[in-house]
């Protein structure tokens, strides 16, 4: 997974926060550890503050931020994205005629995010990412991402750039626009509703991981590239047999 920015200001509230609570919790060890005469050699007490903010810090990022408490009480605005969403797209290639079946699947952290977006003819993957929280007509994924077209996509299609802006509608589904790169020079409608509130298992501790470590290794690669061809494949599938293609 790669980080993303947003127009929230909770990133300087909530760091802030869970350093005074990190403190916080020093402070008690240290009076538990005085309390009971226990000894801890000065390397372990010495950055005690740092080991529950760090602590803290992931649980957060990874698990609380996702709490409805936590945003009822306005400590969090980003919303949860991550899952497997299923609609259409209609592009300008075929003059917006066609419905082509897609399947986008987000992965999600406080921090971090990955979206992958599928057809039945190709495959992307987001490189750069915002969320806004604060527009007027409410919240917008923006993402740049790299499209990659399957081994028997149309000899027209080439490995190309380009910009996908969604917004979550009032019922739940996100609905916007993508433009491609100059290799394709095409632009056109996306649709799609949310199917499974979380990722395929396997895959989300694949990304995790890989977010997590800041690199992945070749056989982490190898399973993100089979795991999305598959799905590609089932992409592909399912439209044949609602007559798409």
């Amino acid at each position: 997974m790669h980080g993303y920015s947003t127009d929230s200001g909770e990133r300087r509230v909530v760091p802030l926060l869970l350093a005074s609570v990190a403190i916080a919790l020093a402070w008690v060890s240290s009076r538990i550890l005085a309390v009971t005469h226990l000894f801890v050699p000065w390397w372990l007490d010495a950055p005690s503050s740092l080991v529950f903010y760090g602590a803290l810090n992931a649980l957060f990022d990874r698990y609380l931020w996702r709490n409805g408490l936590v945003s009822k009480l306005g400590l969090v605005r980003i919303p949860n994205l991550a899952g497997q969403w299923h609609g259409y797209l209609l592009s300008s290639f075929d003059g917006h005629e066609k419905r082509h079946h897609l399947v986008i699947t987000i992965f999600q952290s406080w921090t971090q995010i990955a979206v992958f977006f599928t057809t039945a003819t190709s495959m992307s993957r987001s490189c750069a990412a915002v969320i806004q929280v604060d527009d007027p007509e409410g919240v917008t994924l923006i993402y740049q991402y790299q499209n990659q077209p399957l081994a028997d996509a149309m000899k027209t299609m080439h490995m190309h750039h380009g910009t996908a802006m969604l917004r979550v509608s009032n019922g739940g589904c996100l609905v916007g626009d993508y433009y491609a790169g100059r290799d394709r020079q095409t632009f056109g409608r996306i649709y799609c509703c949310r199917q499974l509130r979380s990722p395929q298992s396997d895959a989300e501790s694949v990304y995790a991981a890989s977010g997590a470590k800041g690199t992945a290794s070749r056989l982490r690669i190898t399973d993100i590239i089979n795991w999305t061809v598959k799905l590609a494949t089932n992409v592909r599938l399912q439209a044949q047999s609602e007559g798409l293609i």
